[in-house]
């Protein structure tokens, strides 16, 4: 990546956004956007397990909102600042203007990983994808470590308690 001098003399990235990581990172992030990543484990799922169209909405709406309100009630809770990067890499990936902690983007990836699968070998799959959905947030600076670590270790609980309120509502 190159690197360019801004005025103060603070060396920053120059962002092309051509580099491979660089857009393997930004496709990660873009699919974890919005909760898309939960919808996507739902589709994928529905499909292999050929489940009702019904079922699978009420288990969308179900992460899908849990994922909303745990994001949305932690980030006003910590109201934290973004990296000072974050502005430097806008570039490569719509940075949200809401508070840094927790990565919304790993929290969805990890729950809908717990939550959603059937079978361990399709939990293991998610965490790992959840895993490189942390990673993309880390690379394109739009989180720090305690971002994508809280972000994962939320996901999971909302993962979890997600998976069980799915079993009671189970046809």
């Amino acid at each position: 990546m190159a690197h360019d001098q801004d005025p103060s003399g603070t060396k920053t990235e120059a962002l092309s956004g051509g580099e491979p990581l660089d857009q393997l990172a930004r496709a990660l992030s873009i699919l974890a956007d919005y909760g898309f990543v939960v919808a996507l484990f739902e589709g994928l799922g529905t499909l292999r397990n050929k489940r009702s169209s019904r079922w699978s909405l009420l288990r969308l709406a179900v992460v899908g909102l849990s994922v909303f309100a745990a994001t949305t009630t932690l980030k006003r809770v910590f109201s934290k600042p973004r990296p000072e990067q974050a502005e430097v890499r806008q570039g490569l990936v719509r940075i949200p203007s809401s508070s840094s902690f927790p990565s919304g983007h790993t929290m969805a990836a990890a729950a809908a990983a717990v939550a959603l699968p059937s079978t361990p070998l399709g939990v293991g799959a998610g965490l790992a994808g959840a895993g490189l959905v942390g990673w993309s947030r880390l690379h394109l600076k739009a989180h720090d470590q305690t971002d994508v670590i809280g972000g994962a270790l939320v996901g999971g609980v909302v993962g979890l308690l997600c998976r069980a309120v799915l079993r009671r509502l189970a046809p």
